[in-house]
C-alpha cells in the first residue's frame, strides 16, 4: 500500500511526518472499527456500486493479501493503516468480516500480500498443517516488513519476531509481494523501494536475503513505485512459452495525472528480473485514471491469474461525494499474455466469467448510422455493454453513458474512438463535478478530465466491452488489449445511453446492453 492510503500523494516519506496525527494514526478512529458479519451496505445509496466490491463503511484503498484458500477468495484492503477483510466463493458475492490486522506496537499495517504455507516452511502452524501467512509493511521506526498467520482464515496472529525484514535506512520501502518459486525452492519477496523494486529470498518466510533489484532508469520514473506484482504467464496459453510480468503502480506526478500503473515483460531466474524492453519503454496497465495497486489472487484455481485494483487516484483519494464510505474495487480481471505478431508480447485483461451470472435480460440495439446524437432505448446506471462501432468518416464516435440533464445542464461520460488523433478516449469533462475537494489532502483536484491512449482499431471498427456501475466506468477494448478505468460521479437521475459521432458519420455494427443484478 502506499502511504497515500494514509495521507497524500507525495513522493517522499520524509513528507509523512504528520501522518500519525491524522485519524487512525494512533490506533483510534475509523481504522479500528470492524465491519461485522455480512454486508450491511445499502444498495439504494446514490453512487453505491451494485456489482463492484465496496465497503459498508470507511475509506477503502489498496487491495491487500489476495489469496484463495479452502474454497474462499480472501480480499483484504487498506482502511487507514489496517487490513479490512472480506471473503467470497465466486469473486462476485462478498461477505465482510471483522478487520484482520489492526495497528500494533509496530504501527500501522500497510499494504502487502498473502500466501498459503502448505508445507509449514515457517513452522508457525501445528506439525503437519499449514495456513495463511500475510506479509505487510509496518511503520514504527521506518517502513519494514512483518508477517501474521492464521489457521482458520479468520483470526490472525502477529509473529513474535517482527519485523522479518527490517528497515536499514531506506526512505521508501513497502508493499511486499511474496510467492513460492518452485524452480529455486524458495519464497520470493518483491518490495517497492523508491523508483525500483528490490527482490529478496527466504526458505521459511522468516529469514530474508537480498537477491537483486530492478528499476533504475527503467520505464516511468516520474514518481515513486508501489505495490509490485511479479508473476509468470504463458504466452498465448502455451505452457512451453512463458514470460514473467513485473507490474508496479506509479504515484503522483504531472505525467501520471495523479497516479497510474506500468508493467514490464521479461524473465525471472529465481534471483533477478530482466526486462525484454529497452529502458525507455513505458507500458501502461490501464488507459484511464483510476486503476491503482492491482494485486492478483495467490493460489487461484485452474492456474488463473486474476487481479483487481483500487478504483481511485492519489490526486483525490478520499474525495468521493459519498457519506460514511469511500471507494470501491475494480471488477476482477483475468490477466494473460498475448503475442502481437511483430515479435512483441503484451498484457491482456478480461473480466472474469463469473460476472456473466449477474446479467439480466439483454437489450439489443439495431445497427444503423450514427450522425450526431442517437439516443438508445435504455436507461440505467449499472450495466454491461458490448459494442462494435465502425468509426467511418467521424472524427470521433462512441457511446455516452450517465447521459442526462438532472443538474439543469446536459451531462455525460463519453467512451469512444478518435480518428483525428488515433486514440481511444474516456471523457468525463462534460459530466459530474469538475473539481473534487479531498478532506484529507485539504486541497482541490481537477476531476473533469479527458484521458486518451494511442489506438488504431482494426478495420476502423472500435470493439468494446464495458461495465458501468453507478460511479465508475471500466472498458475492455480489442478483447482486453487495452483497458480504461475511470471514476464518475453523475447527478442522480442521469442514466441515459446515447450513441454519438462528430465531424462525420459513423455506423453502429452491434450494441448489446446487459442490466446487471446487485450483489446484495
Amino acid at each position: 500500500m502506499s502511504r497515500y492510503a494514509l495521507l497524500c500523494p507525495l513522493v517522499s516519506l520524509s513528507l509523512l511526518a504528520s501522518a500519525c496525527s491524522l485519524p487512525g494514526g494512533d490506533g483510534d478512529g475509523p481504522a479500528d472499527g470492524d465491519h461485522g458479519e455480512g454486508s450491511g451496505a445499502s444498495y439504494d445509496e446514490d453512487l453505491r456500486p451494485q456489482f463492484h466490491y465496496s465497503p459498508t463503511e470507511g475509506d477503502m484503498a489498496d487491495p491487500n493479501g489476495l489469496v484463495y484458500h479452502d474454497g474462499e477468495y480472501h480480499l483484504f484492503h487498506q482502511q487507514w493503516g489496517t487490513w479490512a477483510h472480506a471473503v467470497s466463493p465466486d469473486l462476485v458475492h462478498w461477505e465482510e468480516l471483522p478487520t484482520a490486522l489492526e495497528h500494533d506496537e509496530l504501527g500501522q499495517a500497510l499494504s502487502g500480500s498473502a500466501v498459503v504455507d502448505h508445507d509449514n516452511t515457517s513452522g508457525l502452524f501445528p506439525e503437519g498443517e499449514g495456513g495463511i501467512v500475510t506479509v505487510h509493511t509496518n511503520t514504527e521506526g521506518g517502513e519494514a516488513q512483518s508477517i501474521a498467520y492464521s489457521e482458520d482464515g479468520r483470526t490472525f496472529e502477529r509473529y513474535d519476531g517482527n519485523p522479518v525484514l527490517p528497515n536499514d535506512g531506506r526512505e521508501d520501502f513497502r508493499d511486499p509481494q511474496v510467492f513460492w518459486h518452485e524452480q529455486s525452492g524458495s519464497w520470493i519477496m518483491a518490495v517497492s523501494s523508491g523508483q525500483k523494486v528490490e527482490i529478496f529470498g527466504s526458505p521459511d518466510l522468516l529469514e530474508w536475503e537480498k537477491l537483486s533489484e530492478f528499476g533504475d532508469d527503467q520505464g516511468m520514473q516520474t514518481a515513486v513505485w508501489e505495490c509490485p506484482e511479479l508473476f509468470e504467464l504463458p504466452v498465448d496459453g502455451d505452457p512451453d512459452d512463458t514470460r514473467w510480468v513485473l507490474a508496479v503502480s506509479v504515484g503522483s506526478s504531472e505525467e501520471t495525472g495523479g497516479s497510474t500503473a506500468q508493467y514490464f515483460v521479461g524473465d525471472f531466474d529465481g534471483e533477478t528480473f530482466t526486462s525484454d524492453d529497452p529502458p525507455e519503454r513505458e507500458r501502461v496497465v490501464d488507459a484511464g485514471q483510476d486503476f491503482y495497486a492491482a494485486q492478483s489472487f495467490a493460489e487461484a484455481p485452474d492456474d488463473r491469474r486474476v487481479w483487481l485494483a483500487w478504483v481511485g487516484n492519489w490526486a483525490h483519494p478520499y474525495a468521493a461525494p459519498t457519506e460514511g464510505w469511500t471507494n470501491h474495487m475494480s471488477v476482477p480481471r483475468e490477466v494473460t499474455l498475448r503475442s502481437t505478431g511483430d515479435g512483441d508480447v503484451e498484457l491482456a485483461q478480461a473480466p472474469v466469467d463469473e460476472l456473466d451470472g449477474l446479467r439480466g435480460e439483454p437489450v439489443h440495439v439495431p445497427e444503423g448510422e450514427i450522425d450526431g446524437l442517437v439516443p438508445v432505448d435504455f436507461e440505467g446506471r449499472s450495466f454491461e455493454f458490448e459494442a462494435e462501432i465502425d468509426l467511418g468518416e467521424a472524427e470521433e464516435a462512441g457511446l455516452r453513458v450517465f447521459d442526462g440533464d438532472a443538474s439543469g445542464e446536459e451531462s455525460w461520460f463519453a467512451i469512444g474512438g478518435n480518428t483525428e488523433h488515433g486514440e481511444f478516449v474516456m471523457d468525463r469533462a462534460n459530466g459530474g463535478p469538475q473539481t473534487l475537494h479531498d478532506p484529507e489532502l485539504e486541497e482541490d483536484a481537477e476531476f473533469g478530465v479527458r484521458r486518451a491512449q494511442e489506438h488504431e482499431p482494426e478495420d476502423g471498427v472500435l470493439r468494446m466491452r464495458g461495465y458501468v456501475d453507478e460511479s465508475s466506468v471500466e472498458v475492455f477494448v480489442d478483447d482486453g488489449s487495452l483497458t480504461g478505468t475511470m471514476l464518475a460521479y453523475p447527478e442522480p437521475g442521469d442514466a441515459g445511453v446515447t450513441l454519438y459521432a462528430s465531424g462525420g458519420a459513423a455506423r453502429l455494427e452491434s450494441l448489446t446492453i446487459h442490466p446487471m443484478e446487485a450483489v446484495r
